[in-house]
């Protein structure tokens, strides 16, 4: 497993798990991520800045912090 972090840009992979606490599964939840999403990597910002993830058509920036929490596969 690794970290939505660890992604190339353009590449869809499959949510399996996230490590943060309550508020963050139930920020993402509130944002349509979960475990068994599939997300897309659409730019991984430079210096330290966000990730911009496409979720069911939905652009959604996420933060490095709350990514690193993210455990994700290949599809």
């Amino acid at each position: 497993m690794k970290s939505l972090l660890d992604v190339s840009t353009q590449k869809s992979v499959k949510i399996v798990g996230i490590s943060g606490g309550k508020g963050a599964r139930r920020s993402l939840a509130q944002l349509g991520i979960g475990i068994g999403s599939v997300v897309k990597i659409k730019r991984n910002a430079p210096f330290a800045g966000p990730l911009l993830i496409e979720n069911h058509g939905s652009s959604i920036a996420v933060g490095r912090g709350v990514a690193a929490k993210i455990m994700v596969e290949d599809i």
